[in-house]
């Protein structure tokens, strides 16, 4: 072997050492980011279930609540309807019945007065029925205001994260393959150093190009 070609070997080692260091070096840095985005997928994930939580009780207590509100309007309306039709059944009466009929009606009152005080008026129509859809929102709208109820947001945020994450690991396969190529360069025959490096240049470039591309896109 001449000269030229131990020099043309020991050149051709320096490019093929240089090229598995820095393919060595974008592809723990890609994998880095991968790990990264892995991470941040979880925790949407977790913030995605604890949104559904919240939103479940929320909805729960809501109903609860509303639905307790409008039994006692229920009770009231009864309570109050009943005192009227006592009420209107003691004329003609003698005095006893009369007597008995009105401590019936006043108990009837009483307790509508008693049930009034259990539900919160601003939900009372004007027609005199219930709006318990809008306490129902009202109560909803409350409770967002202080913890999440949107989970929908955050579970879109781990699906696309976990996309990135298998992009980028499906760069740092090229990147591998790329490191496979210039590691048999030395190993085969001379006529194949160039052809090999050509296919590991060329999966160098092409799973940098992807991982950029895929960790600045929009």
């Amino acid at each position: 072997m001449g000269s030229s070609d131990v020099e043309q070997n020991e050149r051709l080692g320096n490019i093929i050492a240089v090229l598995i260091a820095l393919a060595t070096l974008i592809g723990a840095v890609v994998a880095w980011r991968a790990s990264v985005a892995a991470d941040g997928a979880g925790d949407a994930d977790f913030a995605g279930q604890r949104a559904t939580v919240n939103l479940e009780q929320t909805r729960a207590l809501s109903a609860v609540n509303s639905y307790e509100d409008y039994s006692a309007f229920a009770n009231y309306q009864r309570y109050g309807q009943l005192g009227d039709l006592i009420e209107a059944d003691e004329a003609g009466l003698n005095e006893k019945d009369a007597d008995n009929l009105d401590i019936e009606r006043a108990n009837a009152h009483d307790l509508a007065i008693a049930n009034q005080g259990l539900f919160p008026n601003k939900f009372l129509n004007r027609d005199g029925s219930y709006a318990l859809q809008r306490q129902l929102g009202e109560e909803f709208a409350d409770a967002a205001k202080e913890k999440d109820l949107q989970p929908n947001p955050h579970y879109e945020e781990a699906d696309k994260l976990r996309s990135k994450t298998n992009q980028l690991l499906m760069a740092v396969t090229i990147l591998a393959v790329a490191l496979v190529f210039y590691s048999l360069v030395e190993a085969v025959n001379k006529r194949l150093h160039y052809p090999l490096l050509a296919l590991g240049t060329l999966c160098f470039v092409a799973g940098t190009l992807y991982a950029f591309m895929i960790e600045f896109k929009g």
